[in-house]
């Protein structure tokens, strides 16, 4: 695969997850447009298409992690994307934090709760 269409796949793979508004949102300015260009390449053209893993599996994985670090917008945004692209539904977004709960504690697990929550109630009321 050429870089050209492995950034290709790695555009494809964000929009999908983060969505159209989330994606054109992002890079505004010149240091945001940096960080973006970065990401792109470091992470979406990289880590989220790398064949080792399903979606399925680096949903999980990126939610538990962001989770643990509290690192909540992010959070919101990777809940919202796992069930508009199909990765996760409700039930097993809270129960990957309930599973986190005795690892990360219990106010980051709250925290935690407290955003899927919203993205889930976000996501009902678009439905």
């Amino acid at each position: 695969m050429t870089d050209a269409d492995q950034r290709a796949e790695g555009l494809a793979v964000r929009a999908r997850i983060m969505g159209d508004d989330w994606v054109s949102a992002t890079g505004q300015g010149p240091g945001l447009a940096a960080f973006t260009e970065r990401a792109i390449d470091q992470v979406w053209s990289t880590v989220w298409t790398d064949p080792a893993l399903e979606l399925r599996l680096k949903s999980v994985t990126t939610i538990s992690v962001l989770a643990a670090l509290g690192h909540l917008g992010e959070l919101r945004a990777h809940a919202a994307g796992a069930l508009r692209a199909g990765l996760l539904d409700a039930a097993e977004l809270r129960a990957i934090v309930l599973h986190a709960l005795p690892y990360v504690g219990f106010p980051a697990a709250r925290h935690a709760m407290v955003v899927v929550d919203e993205a889930v109630a976000a996501a009902e009321s678009t439905d």
